[in-house]
Protein backbone atom coordinates (compact mmCIF):
# COMPACT_ATOMS: atom_id res chain seq x y z
CA UNK A 1 0.00 0.00 0.00
CA UNK A 2 2.92 2.27 0.87
CA UNK A 3 4.49 1.15 -2.49
CA UNK A 4 1.28 2.70 -4.05
CA UNK A 5 0.79 5.75 -2.35
CA UNK A 6 4.33 6.46 -3.02
CA UNK A 7 3.75 5.88 -6.99
CA UNK A 8 1.11 7.70 -7.15
CA UNK A 9 2.96 10.89 -4.80
CA UNK A 10 6.03 10.45 -7.56
CA UNK A 11 3.56 10.52 -10.46
CA UNK A 12 1.45 13.38 -9.60
CA UNK A 13 4.88 15.45 -8.37
CA UNK A 14 6.25 14.76 -12.11
CA UNK A 15 3.21 16.17 -13.58
CA UNK A 16 3.24 19.04 -11.20
CA UNK A 17 6.51 19.82 -12.56
CA UNK A 18 5.89 19.54 -16.17
CA UNK A 19 2.98 21.89 -16.09
CA UNK A 20 5.47 24.16 -13.86
CA UNK A 21 7.65 23.79 -16.68
CA UNK A 22 4.79 24.34 -19.59
CA UNK A 23 3.79 27.37 -18.06
CA UNK A 24 6.93 28.65 -17.44
CA UNK A 25 7.99 28.26 -21.04
CA UNK A 26 4.84 29.74 -22.75
CA UNK A 27 4.52 32.77 -19.82
CA UNK A 28 8.22 33.80 -20.21
CA UNK A 29 10.34 31.91 -22.69
CA UNK A 30 7.75 31.77 -25.14
CA UNK A 31 6.08 35.21 -24.39
CA UNK A 32 7.38 37.32 -26.94
CA UNK A 33 6.37 35.16 -29.67
CA UNK A 34 2.74 34.57 -28.64
CA UNK A 35 2.57 38.30 -27.47
CA UNK A 36 3.81 39.08 -31.41
CA UNK A 37 1.75 36.40 -32.88
CA UNK A 38 -0.51 38.06 -35.61
CA UNK A 39 -3.37 35.88 -35.05
CA UNK A 40 -3.28 36.57 -30.97
CA UNK A 41 -6.16 38.75 -30.28
CA UNK A 42 -4.21 40.89 -27.73
CA UNK A 43 -2.17 41.17 -30.21
CA UNK A 44 -4.54 42.61 -32.27
CA UNK A 45 -6.26 45.06 -29.88
CA UNK A 46 -2.86 46.57 -29.29
CA UNK A 47 -1.79 46.81 -32.73
CA UNK A 48 -4.87 48.98 -33.11
CA UNK A 49 -4.11 51.87 -30.26
CA UNK A 50 -0.50 52.37 -31.85
CA UNK A 51 -0.14 54.91 -34.11
CA UNK A 52 2.16 53.40 -36.71
CA UNK A 53 4.76 56.38 -37.89
CA UNK A 54 4.53 57.92 -41.69
CA UNK A 55 6.40 55.98 -44.78
CA UNK A 56 7.65 58.93 -46.64
CA UNK A 57 9.11 60.25 -49.76
CA UNK A 58 12.43 61.17 -50.58
CA UNK A 59 10.37 64.37 -50.93
CA UNK A 60 8.43 63.88 -48.08
CA UNK A 61 5.19 62.56 -49.30
CA UNK A 62 3.22 60.19 -47.35
CA UNK A 63 3.28 56.53 -48.90
CA UNK A 64 1.81 55.24 -45.65
CA UNK A 65 0.13 56.80 -42.71
CA UNK A 66 -2.10 56.43 -39.67
CA UNK A 67 -5.65 57.56 -39.12
CA UNK A 68 -7.06 57.52 -35.45
CA UNK A 69 -10.52 57.58 -34.86
CA UNK A 70 -12.83 57.35 -31.39
CA UNK A 71 -14.35 54.14 -30.61
CA UNK A 72 -15.92 54.17 -27.53
CA UNK A 73 -13.67 57.00 -25.81
CA UNK A 74 -10.36 55.42 -27.45
CA UNK A 75 -8.25 56.35 -30.82
CA UNK A 76 -8.24 53.33 -32.39
CA UNK A 77 -6.00 54.02 -35.19
CA UNK A 78 -5.70 52.05 -39.30
CA UNK A 79 -3.44 52.16 -41.92
CA UNK A 80 -3.84 54.55 -45.00
CA UNK A 81 -2.24 54.83 -48.13
CA UNK A 82 -2.71 58.39 -50.24
CA UNK A 83 -1.05 57.35 -53.18
CA UNK A 84 -1.81 53.42 -52.40
CA UNK A 85 -0.52 52.52 -56.67
CA UNK A 86 2.56 54.22 -56.53
CA UNK A 87 5.22 51.42 -55.49
CA UNK A 88 2.83 49.44 -53.56
CA UNK A 89 4.79 46.21 -53.58
CA UNK A 90 7.86 48.14 -51.96
CA UNK A 91 5.81 50.01 -49.56
CA UNK A 92 3.88 46.80 -48.63
CA UNK A 93 0.95 46.57 -45.91
CA UNK A 94 0.06 46.53 -42.75
CA UNK A 95 -2.90 45.13 -41.86
CA UNK A 96 -4.79 43.22 -39.20
CA UNK A 97 -5.85 40.44 -40.90
CA UNK A 98 -3.41 39.68 -43.18
CA UNK A 99 -0.44 40.63 -41.23
CA UNK A 100 2.42 42.86 -42.99
CA UNK A 101 4.76 43.01 -46.06
CA UNK A 102 8.11 44.77 -47.56
CA UNK A 103 8.61 48.14 -45.89
CA UNK A 104 5.72 47.78 -43.35
CA UNK A 105 7.48 44.64 -42.19
CA UNK A 106 11.19 45.36 -42.36
CA UNK A 107 10.82 48.53 -40.82
CA UNK A 108 7.99 47.93 -38.05
CA UNK A 109 10.05 47.73 -34.65
CA UNK A 110 10.47 51.68 -35.71
CA UNK A 111 7.26 51.86 -37.25
CA UNK A 112 5.26 50.77 -33.90
CA UNK A 113 7.77 53.01 -31.34
CA UNK A 114 9.21 49.25 -30.48
CA UNK A 115 12.70 50.44 -29.87
CA UNK A 116 15.52 51.72 -28.01
CA UNK A 117 14.59 54.24 -24.76
CA UNK A 118 11.31 54.95 -26.91
CA UNK A 119 10.39 51.29 -25.84
CA UNK A 120 11.57 51.13 -22.47
CA UNK A 121 9.63 54.42 -21.63
CA UNK A 122 6.63 52.82 -22.71
CA UNK A 123 6.93 49.38 -20.48
CA UNK A 124 7.58 51.73 -17.75
CA UNK A 125 4.29 53.33 -18.41
CA UNK A 126 5.95 56.92 -18.90
CA UNK A 127 5.06 57.06 -22.45
CA UNK A 128 1.93 56.01 -24.98
CA UNK A 129 3.57 54.24 -27.83
CA UNK A 130 4.48 56.29 -30.98
CA UNK A 131 5.39 55.17 -34.08
CA UNK A 132 8.87 56.80 -35.78
CA UNK A 133 8.51 58.56 -39.51
CA UNK A 134 10.84 55.88 -42.15
CA UNK A 135 12.27 58.40 -44.59
CA UNK A 136 12.82 56.09 -47.94
CA UNK A 137 14.49 57.33 -50.99
CA UNK A 138 11.87 56.98 -53.31
CA UNK A 139 11.57 59.84 -55.87
CA UNK A 140 7.30 59.94 -56.85
CA UNK A 141 7.91 61.78 -60.01
CA UNK A 142 10.21 59.31 -61.64
CA UNK A 143 8.10 56.40 -60.06
CA UNK A 144 4.95 58.02 -61.27
CA UNK A 145 6.76 57.76 -65.02
CA UNK A 146 7.80 54.32 -64.57
CA UNK A 147 4.24 53.61 -63.79
CA UNK A 148 2.58 54.91 -66.20
CA UNK A 149 4.83 53.49 -69.28
CA UNK A 150 4.63 50.06 -67.34
CA UNK A 151 0.97 50.78 -67.63
CA UNK A 152 -0.57 47.52 -69.22
CA UNK A 153 2.61 45.03 -69.50
CA UNK A 154 5.04 42.66 -66.88
CA UNK A 155 7.41 44.33 -66.11
CA UNK A 156 10.27 46.46 -63.88
CA UNK A 157 12.32 49.37 -63.26
CA UNK A 158 14.51 50.15 -61.09
CA UNK A 159 16.98 53.37 -60.89
CA UNK A 160 19.77 53.94 -58.24
CA UNK A 161 22.22 56.54 -57.68
CA UNK A 162 25.30 54.77 -58.53
CA UNK A 163 27.16 57.13 -55.92
CA UNK A 164 25.64 56.02 -53.09
CA UNK A 165 23.09 53.27 -53.88
CA UNK A 166 19.93 55.17 -53.18
CA UNK A 167 16.88 53.31 -54.97
CA UNK A 168 15.09 55.93 -56.64
CA UNK A 169 12.44 53.71 -58.37
CA UNK A 170 11.33 50.45 -57.49
CA UNK A 171 8.47 49.88 -59.82
CA UNK A 172 6.93 46.50 -60.46
CA UNK A 173 3.64 45.95 -63.19
CA UNK A 174 1.03 45.36 -62.79
CA UNK A 175 0.45 46.91 -59.75
CA UNK A 176 -2.49 47.66 -57.02
CA UNK A 177 -3.49 49.59 -54.95
CA UNK A 178 -2.90 49.73 -51.01
CA UNK A 179 -5.73 51.38 -50.25
CA UNK A 180 -7.92 48.34 -51.62
CA UNK A 181 -6.18 45.49 -50.01
CA UNK A 182 -8.11 45.33 -46.88
CA UNK A 183 -11.65 45.41 -48.41
CA UNK A 184 -10.26 42.98 -51.48
CA UNK A 185 -7.27 41.26 -51.14
CA UNK A 186 -8.83 37.95 -52.64
CA UNK A 187 -9.67 39.71 -55.88
CA UNK A 188 -6.12 41.31 -55.98
CA UNK A 189 -4.29 37.93 -55.32
CA UNK A 190 -6.31 36.22 -57.76
CA UNK A 191 -5.47 38.75 -60.72
CA UNK A 192 -3.29 37.15 -63.51
CA UNK A 193 0.18 37.69 -63.58
CA UNK A 194 0.93 38.14 -59.64
CA UNK A 195 0.16 41.83 -58.77
CA UNK A 196 1.16 40.83 -55.55
CA UNK A 197 4.39 39.99 -56.47
CA UNK A 198 7.96 42.67 -56.93
CA UNK A 199 9.25 41.87 -60.01
CA UNK A 200 12.54 44.28 -58.98
CA UNK A 201 13.70 41.53 -56.32
CA UNK A 202 11.43 38.47 -56.39
CA UNK A 203 11.90 36.90 -59.90
CA UNK A 204 14.69 36.56 -62.08
CA UNK A 205 14.98 36.53 -65.64
CA UNK A 206 17.20 35.87 -68.52
CA UNK A 207 18.88 38.89 -68.84
CA UNK A 208 19.86 38.65 -72.44
CA UNK A 209 22.56 40.71 -73.68
CA UNK A 210 22.78 43.25 -71.31
CA UNK A 211 25.36 39.98 -69.51
CA UNK A 212 27.96 40.90 -72.46
CA UNK A 213 28.66 43.96 -70.09
CA UNK A 214 29.66 41.48 -67.39
CA UNK A 215 31.49 39.25 -70.70
CA UNK A 216 33.25 42.71 -71.55
CA UNK A 217 34.34 43.71 -68.16
CA UNK A 218 36.00 39.82 -67.61
CA UNK A 219 37.36 40.09 -70.96
CA UNK A 220 39.03 43.43 -70.64
CA UNK A 221 40.24 42.53 -66.81
CA UNK A 222 42.47 39.00 -67.94
CA UNK A 223 44.40 41.68 -70.42
CA UNK A 224 43.54 39.12 -73.42
CA UNK A 225 41.50 41.28 -74.67
CA UNK A 226 41.29 45.34 -75.75
CA UNK A 227 38.17 47.01 -76.68
CA UNK A 228 40.14 46.97 -80.46
CA UNK A 229 40.57 43.28 -80.50
CA UNK A 230 39.09 41.84 -83.45
CA UNK A 231 36.86 39.23 -84.57
CA UNK A 232 35.19 37.79 -87.80
CA UNK A 233 31.70 36.99 -87.64
CA UNK A 234 30.35 34.41 -89.97
CA UNK A 235 26.80 34.38 -88.54
CA UNK A 236 26.87 31.37 -86.66
CA UNK A 237 29.51 29.27 -84.56
CA UNK A 238 29.22 25.60 -83.01
CA UNK A 239 29.34 25.68 -79.30
CA UNK A 240 28.30 22.38 -76.94
CA UNK A 241 27.22 21.02 -80.16
CA UNK A 242 24.66 23.36 -81.25
CA UNK A 243 24.68 26.30 -83.41
CA UNK A 244 24.82 29.67 -81.85
CA UNK A 245 24.04 32.33 -84.40
CA UNK A 246 22.96 36.50 -83.86
CA UNK A 247 19.50 37.71 -83.23
CA UNK A 248 18.04 37.85 -86.61
CA UNK A 249 20.27 35.60 -87.99
CA UNK A 250 22.87 38.81 -88.77
CA UNK A 251 26.16 38.64 -90.35
CA UNK A 252 28.77 40.90 -89.60
CA UNK A 253 31.88 39.99 -90.73
CA UNK A 254 35.27 41.45 -89.20
CA UNK A 255 34.09 43.27 -85.90
CA UNK A 256 36.07 44.71 -82.56
CA UNK A 257 35.12 44.00 -79.39
CA UNK A 258 33.44 47.46 -78.70
CA UNK A 259 31.56 47.02 -82.38
CA UNK A 260 30.71 43.68 -81.22
CA UNK A 261 28.73 45.20 -78.19
CA UNK A 262 27.51 48.25 -79.86
CA UNK A 263 25.83 45.56 -82.47
CA UNK A 264 25.11 42.93 -79.63
CA UNK A 265 27.01 39.81 -81.81
CA UNK A 266 26.35 37.01 -80.04
CA UNK A 267 28.66 34.70 -81.89
CA UNK A 268 31.85 37.32 -80.65
CA UNK A 269 30.74 37.20 -77.17
CA UNK A 270 30.56 33.52 -77.29
CA UNK A 271 33.58 32.85 -78.39
CA UNK A 272 35.08 35.14 -75.68
CA UNK A 273 32.90 33.34 -72.91
CA UNK A 274 34.64 30.30 -74.59
CA UNK A 275 38.28 31.92 -74.22
CA UNK A 276 37.22 32.89 -71.13
CA UNK A 277 36.22 29.39 -69.46
CA UNK A 278 33.55 29.50 -66.26
CA UNK A 279 36.08 29.98 -63.70
CA UNK A 280 36.75 33.50 -64.80
CA UNK A 281 33.45 34.30 -65.61
CA UNK A 282 31.99 32.94 -62.89
CA UNK A 283 34.51 35.07 -60.47
CA UNK A 284 33.40 38.11 -62.67
CA UNK A 285 29.73 37.43 -61.94
CA UNK A 286 30.31 36.71 -58.21
CA UNK A 287 32.49 40.42 -57.98
CA UNK A 288 29.07 42.09 -59.82
CA UNK A 289 27.03 40.59 -57.04
CA UNK A 290 25.32 37.71 -57.80
CA UNK A 291 24.96 34.27 -55.96
CA UNK A 292 24.10 37.26 -53.10
CA UNK A 293 20.96 38.80 -52.14
CA UNK A 294 21.07 42.66 -50.68
CA UNK A 295 18.55 43.04 -48.19
CA UNK A 296 17.81 46.93 -49.60
CA UNK A 297 16.19 47.20 -46.24
CA UNK A 298 13.37 44.69 -47.23
CA UNK A 299 12.55 41.84 -45.36
CA UNK A 300 14.32 38.93 -45.20
CA UNK A 301 13.91 36.55 -47.81
CA UNK A 302 11.81 38.81 -49.89
CA UNK A 303 14.86 39.73 -52.42
CA UNK A 304 16.38 36.52 -54.26
CA UNK A 305 20.06 36.12 -55.92
CA UNK A 306 20.87 36.53 -59.33
CA UNK A 307 22.69 33.78 -60.80
CA UNK A 308 22.42 30.51 -62.68
CA UNK A 309 19.60 28.67 -61.58
CA UNK A 310 18.25 24.59 -62.65
CA UNK A 311 14.84 23.99 -63.86
CA UNK A 312 13.44 23.68 -60.28
CA UNK A 313 15.28 27.25 -59.04
CA UNK A 314 17.52 25.69 -57.10
CA UNK A 315 20.98 28.14 -57.29
CA UNK A 316 23.33 26.31 -59.22
CA UNK A 317 26.94 27.56 -59.49
CA UNK A 318 28.85 29.41 -61.94
CA UNK A 319 32.16 28.36 -61.99
CA UNK A 320 32.10 24.76 -62.60
CA UNK A 321 34.06 22.98 -65.79
CA UNK A 322 31.82 21.56 -68.53
CA UNK A 323 29.23 24.85 -68.30
CA UNK A 324 28.09 26.00 -71.77
CA UNK A 325 30.23 29.16 -71.38
CA UNK A 326 29.72 30.47 -75.02
CA UNK A 327 26.10 31.09 -74.01
CA UNK A 328 26.76 32.09 -69.97
CA UNK A 329 28.75 34.76 -72.18
CA UNK A 330 25.69 36.22 -74.40
CA UNK A 331 23.13 36.14 -71.22
CA UNK A 332 22.12 32.44 -71.95
CA UNK A 333 22.41 29.14 -70.16
CA UNK A 334 20.04 28.84 -67.48
CA UNK A 335 21.19 32.52 -66.14
CA UNK A 336 18.42 34.53 -64.06
CA UNK A 337 18.76 38.46 -63.25
CA UNK A 338 16.76 40.49 -60.81
CA UNK A 339 16.08 44.33 -61.93
CA UNK A 340 17.72 45.45 -59.06
CA UNK A 341 20.71 43.51 -59.91
CA UNK A 342 20.85 44.75 -63.29
CA UNK A 343 20.85 48.09 -62.51
CA UNK A 344 23.89 47.34 -60.20
CA UNK A 345 25.61 46.20 -63.15
CA UNK A 346 25.09 49.68 -64.40
CA UNK A 347 25.62 51.57 -61.32
CA UNK A 348 29.11 49.70 -61.00
CA UNK A 349 30.61 50.69 -64.33
CA UNK A 350 29.16 54.05 -63.84
CA UNK A 351 31.14 54.13 -60.20
CA UNK A 352 34.31 53.46 -61.57
CA UNK A 353 33.89 49.91 -60.58
CA UNK A 354 32.64 50.05 -57.40
CA UNK A 355 28.67 48.66 -56.41
CA UNK A 356 27.70 50.46 -53.09
CA UNK A 357 25.05 48.56 -50.92
CA UNK A 358 21.41 49.76 -52.62
CA UNK A 359 18.98 50.62 -49.83
CA UNK A 360 15.27 52.45 -49.52
CA UNK A 361 15.54 53.80 -45.90
CA UNK A 362 17.77 57.40 -45.86
CA UNK A 363 16.50 57.83 -42.39
CA UNK A 364 14.43 57.20 -39.56
CA UNK A 365 13.21 60.40 -37.39
CA UNK A 366 10.46 60.05 -33.97
CA UNK A 367 7.66 61.64 -33.65
CA UNK A 368 9.10 65.25 -32.27
CA UNK A 369 11.63 65.38 -35.34
CA UNK A 370 14.74 64.14 -34.28
CA UNK A 371 16.67 61.62 -36.11
CA UNK A 372 17.15 58.07 -34.55
CA UNK A 373 19.30 57.03 -37.83
CA UNK A 374 20.55 57.77 -40.84
CA UNK A 375 21.75 55.87 -43.50
CA UNK A 376 25.77 55.11 -44.05
CA UNK A 377 26.78 54.20 -47.39
CA UNK A 378 28.55 50.87 -47.75
CA UNK A 379 30.50 49.00 -50.51
CA UNK A 380 29.02 46.04 -51.71
CA UNK A 381 31.38 44.69 -53.67
CA UNK A 382 34.05 46.07 -56.00
CA UNK A 383 33.05 44.71 -59.63
CA UNK A 384 36.42 45.88 -61.84
CA UNK A 385 38.98 48.55 -61.86
CA UNK A 386 38.29 52.06 -62.91
CA UNK A 387 40.48 51.63 -65.51
CA UNK A 388 38.02 48.86 -67.06
CA UNK A 389 34.70 50.91 -66.28
CA UNK A 390 36.51 53.76 -67.75
CA UNK A 391 36.82 51.34 -71.14
CA UNK A 392 33.11 49.58 -70.79
CA UNK A 393 31.54 53.13 -70.36
CA UNK A 394 33.18 54.03 -73.53
CA UNK A 395 31.76 51.15 -75.03
CA UNK A 396 28.12 51.28 -73.73
CA UNK A 397 28.08 54.96 -74.90
CA UNK A 398 28.99 53.90 -78.44
CA UNK A 399 25.61 51.12 -78.23
CA UNK A 400 23.42 54.60 -77.11
CA UNK A 401 25.03 56.95 -79.85
CA UNK A 402 25.09 54.44 -82.97
CA UNK A 403 23.92 51.02 -81.62
CA UNK A 404 21.08 49.00 -80.87
CA UNK A 405 19.91 51.59 -77.71
CA UNK A 406 19.86 54.26 -79.55
CA UNK A 407 16.04 55.02 -78.11
CA UNK A 408 17.63 56.07 -74.47
CA UNK A 409 19.49 58.83 -75.88
CA UNK A 410 19.19 62.35 -74.37
CA UNK A 411 18.99 65.82 -75.97
CA UNK A 412 22.17 67.42 -74.12
CA UNK A 413 23.54 64.32 -72.23
CA UNK A 414 25.53 61.58 -72.78
CA UNK A 415 24.20 58.16 -72.30
CA UNK A 416 25.81 54.68 -72.00
CA UNK A 417 24.03 51.61 -72.09
CA UNK A 418 23.28 48.01 -73.53
CA UNK A 419 19.94 46.54 -74.45
CA UNK A 420 18.88 42.89 -74.11
CA UNK A 421 16.32 40.53 -75.76
CA UNK A 422 16.23 37.16 -74.36
CA UNK A 423 14.06 34.55 -76.26
CA UNK A 424 11.48 32.55 -74.31
CA UNK A 425 9.35 29.34 -74.83
CA UNK A 426 7.28 31.07 -76.95
CA UNK A 427 8.42 31.58 -80.40
CA UNK A 428 9.02 35.05 -80.90
CA UNK A 429 8.38 36.39 -77.72
CA UNK A 430 10.94 38.08 -75.68
CA UNK A 431 11.94 39.66 -72.29
CA UNK A 432 13.39 42.72 -73.49
CA UNK A 433 15.73 45.09 -71.61
CA UNK A 434 18.12 47.87 -71.36
CA UNK A 435 20.54 48.54 -68.47
CA UNK A 436 22.40 52.29 -68.56
CA UNK A 437 22.95 55.08 -66.82
CA UNK A 438 23.91 59.11 -67.23
CA UNK A 439 25.75 61.56 -67.50
CA UNK A 440 28.18 59.10 -69.23
CA UNK A 441 30.76 61.06 -67.75
CA UNK A 442 29.72 61.46 -64.21
CA UNK A 443 26.45 59.66 -63.43
CA UNK A 444 24.37 60.45 -61.14
CA UNK A 445 21.46 57.33 -62.01
CA UNK A 446 21.44 54.35 -63.06
CA UNK A 447 18.69 52.11 -64.50
CA UNK A 448 17.48 48.71 -65.36
CA UNK A 449 13.99 48.78 -67.35
CA UNK A 450 12.67 44.89 -67.93
CA UNK A 451 9.65 44.58 -70.64
CA UNK A 452 8.14 40.56 -70.25
CA UNK A 453 6.51 39.09 -72.45
CA UNK A 454 6.63 41.56 -75.61
CA UNK A 455 6.87 40.52 -79.40
CA UNK A 456 9.71 43.91 -79.49
CA UNK A 457 13.59 44.12 -78.91
CA UNK A 458 15.04 45.82 -75.52
CA UNK A 459 16.13 48.88 -77.43
CA UNK A 460 12.35 49.01 -79.18
CA UNK A 461 10.48 49.23 -75.67
CA UNK A 462 12.90 49.40 -72.85
CA UNK A 463 15.28 52.35 -73.33
CA UNK A 464 12.30 54.80 -74.24
CA UNK A 465 11.46 53.98 -70.23
CA UNK A 466 15.32 54.27 -69.56
CA UNK A 467 15.46 57.59 -71.10
CA UNK A 468 12.23 59.24 -69.73
CA UNK A 469 12.97 58.09 -65.73
CA UNK A 470 16.74 59.03 -65.81
CA UNK A 471 15.58 62.49 -67.24
CA UNK A 472 13.00 63.01 -64.92
CA UNK A 473 15.79 62.04 -62.06
CA UNK A 474 18.10 64.32 -63.17
CA UNK A 475 15.79 67.09 -63.93
CA UNK A 476 14.70 67.11 -60.34
CA UNK A 477 18.90 67.77 -59.27
CA UNK A 478 18.70 70.96 -61.80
Amino acid sequence: MNKSISRVFWVLAGGFVLLAFALGYWQVVHASAINDHPGNPQTIQRSLLIARGPILAADGAPLAVSVGNNVNGQVVYHRTYPDGTLAPQTVGYSNVRLGSTALELSQNNWLTGDYGAESLLVRLGLRSKRGAAVHTTLIPAAQQVANQMLAGQQGAVVALDPRSGAVEVMASSPGFDLAQVDQHFAAIASQKDSPLVNRTVQEGFPPGSTFKVITATAALETGLFTPNSMFNDTGSIIASGQPLGNFGGEKFGPNTLTFALTHSINTTFAKVGLALGAQRLGAQMAAFGFGRAPSVNLPAGMVIPSGRYSTSRALLPSNQPGEDTARIGIGQEQLLVTPLQNAMVAAAIADHGTIMTPYLVQRVTDSGGSVLMTHQNTVFSTATTPEVAAEVTAMMRDVVQEGTGTAAALAGLEVAGKTGTAETSSSGINDAWFIGFAPASAPTVAVAVLIENTPSQGGVVAAPIARAVMQTIIARSH
